[in-house]
């Protein structure tokens, strides 16, 4: 595993497997759906940063990312606080199709910067 992939991963199983009893009483409402959208786009992009084949389908990244997503939502339920929840689930899968859409222009803007930056040193 490579270091963005790893990163995104830590901080994924942090926030999801962090007792939901612990959590600052902020309401979320429906917003947990879009954070799980976003923390899983930028997990597909992340991945897609770090593993550069020319051809990385949207099967393969499925097929990575829904077992890492269920393994998230399954180990919630062993969380004081938290649940197994479908819409999570999906959020998640939105996620990782929307992060599969995003990661070229994301990753291309991101090799243009690290480079600038690598040139000002």
């Amino acid at each position: 595993m490579r270091i963005a992939t790893l990163l995104i991963s830590t901080i994924i199983l942090i926030a999801l497997l962090y007792p939901g009893n612990s959590l600052p009483g902020v309401r979320i409402g429906n917003w947990d759906k879009v954070i799980h959208l976003v923390m899983f786009t930028v997990w597909a992009v992340a991945i897609r940063y770090d593993y550069r084949p020319k051809r990385f389908s949207l099967i393969r990244m499925l097929a990575i990312g829904i077992p890492f997503a269920l393994a998230t939502e399954v180990l919630q339920t062993l969380v004081e606080g938290r649940s197994f929840d479908i819409y999570d689930l999906l959020a998640d899968v939105a996620g990782i199709c929307l992060g599969w859409v995003v990661a070229p222009p994301v990753v291309g803007w991101v090799d243009r910067l690290l480079s600038g930056i690598g040139r000002r040193s």
